[in-house]
């Protein structure tokens, strides 16, 4: 207990940042699955798991108009309306291959990510939608939020694709902002979203009356400033949205910057003192605390889908770079590594209805656990994890949540519940990543180690100085 203490306390001593922990285990623990795994047979399983059937349904759309320099998720440059056509017929005949996965739970969110969703047309959207309509007829009276990524210059570029969607139904817009201070913005490779872009696009999801706006900034940004920083928050406070998500830079080693080795970015434990600045601000805004990165309107902002499925609720990830969270197994149908190679294959693979479970990881009762615990510890109710053997594996996790609560970043009530405190929230990835276990831990070290390498060698090639990170292999996790 002590040494689980003294650890804890260390990493807070240290201000150690890591990544945003928004998924268990993380997707750098995926390996190749066997061939006989089935997706309909894990989703069986699943529904063993719940006395109450539910499902979050995400929608992934791969395509940008450029990549920004800190993005590491499955993207590819393209804005060709026959592959944007082509796809969408996939992602409709996917939809309907998992039509009893669907129809066996009650709907409660659905988000289309990407990417950038926002490029595609309105018919794309109909298509999409009428879909929905076939597989889950009432689905607009089940669900609690239909939600979309976006740009500022796709909004401004094709507003009636927003109007559009906003007839269909959607509730909210995630619009990428990451600063309102120009110089940072460019540096990120976001040149496109400039701070006349942002206010214009802003402006014109106020005049649609599109009930939930969320926007982020990122802490860290080479040449960012506390007085740059304090810049943004305050513009972003009068701007008010609905919901607001303030995020430390991570430059994952499969990130531009990073592969590069061009853009040093900040990994200053002083950068909790610029989260410190926007907590303060946006409480005195108005904004109530759903979590570490997100801040929201009561009863109208937040963002459901993530706080169900940190809840437990499963989600359905359907298109190429989609993963799914069941209980029983995570999985990719896709390669990690996006391309439009990779794209066209899962178009084709969808077309004959062969995609399969490519890469994941299959879930015993220990990992159950570690994935509620990992995620929902803001307010979580340990007897919920009690089917899954937690009193007789409590050893394996007690000595971190007791070490929590004796250095103050958590509370125990009486019922057993546990919920963070304020210094919980601001610390939270620090003890969450307290709770992996040592295969995911071992299966993430390989997974990054081998990124860095690679990297390494593709700079000498070129005759790039390489740049070995800073990061703590805690951090680095």
């Amino acid at each position: 207990m002590n040494n689980v203490r003294d650890e804890l306390a260390g990493y807070l001593a240290e201000g150690v940042i890591p990544p945003f922990n928004y998924a268990y285990p993380s997707r750098s623990a995926y390996r190749p699955l066997p061939d006989s795994l089935r997706a309909d047979d894990i989703w069986a399983r699943d529904l063993t798991h719940h006395t109450v059937p539910e499902l979050n349904l995400y929608l992934h759309v791969p395509f940008c108009r450029y990549k920004c320099g800190f993005c590491n998720l499955y993207t590819v440059i393209s804005e060709d309306a026959d592959v944007y056509d082509a796809y969408m017929d996939a992602l409709c005949t996917q939809i309907r291959d998992h039509t009893e996965v669907i129809q066996s739970r009650r709907l409660r969110t659905v988000y289309i990510g990407g990417g950038t969703p926002s490029l595609l047309g309105p018919r794309h959207f109909e298509q999409l939608f009428a879909t929905l309509d076939e597989v889950y007829p009432n689905w607009r009276s089940t669900v609690e939020e239909v939600a979309i990524e976006a740009t500022p210059d796709s909004i401004v570029n094709e507003p009636a694709t927003l109007r559009g969607l906003i007839a269909m139904g959607l509730t909210r817009a995630n619009i990428g902002i990451q600063s309102l201070v120009p110089q940072e913005i460019r540096a990120a490779g976001r040149g496109q979203a400039n701070e006349r872009v942002i206010r214009e696009a802003v402006a014109i999801v106020r005049d649609l009356e599109l009930p939930n706006l969320s926007t982020d900034l990122i802490m860290g940004f080479a040449g960012q400033t506390d007085a740059s920083w304090r810049h943004s928050v305050d513009e972003l406070a009068l701007l008010a949205p609905e919901t607001i998500s303030t995020y430390f830079l991570t430059v994952r080693p499969d990130a531009w910057f990073s592969r590069t080795g061009k853009y040093q970015y900040m990994w200053d434990p002083g950068l909790y003192e610029r989260y410190d600045y926007a907590n303060e601000r946006f409480k005195q805004a108005g904004y109530v605390q759903e979590s570490n990165v997100r801040y929201k309107r009561l009863g109208r902002g937040g963002y459901q889908q993530k706080v169900l499925t940190f809840h437990g609720v499963p989600l359905l990830g359907l298109g190429a770079g989609a993963r799914s969270y069941s209980s029983t197994v995570d999985y990719m149908v896709g390669a990690v590594k996006p391309s439009m190679a990779e794209v066209g294959e899962y178009i084709r693979s969808a077309r004959e209805h062969t995609l399969t479970p490519r890469t994941g990881f299959v879930l015993t009762d220990e990992e159950r656990m570690r994935k509620r615990l990992v995620l929902d510890l803001f307010d979580l109710d340990l007897r919920e994890l009690d089917r899954f053997g937690y009193r007789e594996s409590a050893h394996l996790f007690e000595p971190v949540l007791g070490a929590a609560e004796e250095l103050g970043l958590l509370r125990r009530l009486p019922t057993d519940r546990v919920q963070l405190t304020p210094d919980g929230f601001k610390y939270r990835d620090i003890l969450s990543w307290m709770l992996f276990s040592p295969e995911v831990i071992e299966r993430d070290r390989a997974y990054y180690e081998g990124l860095h390498h690679g990297n390494a060698r593709a700079r000498k090639a070129i005759g790039e100085p390489v740049r070995i990170s800073g990061l703590t292999a805690k951090a680095e996790r």
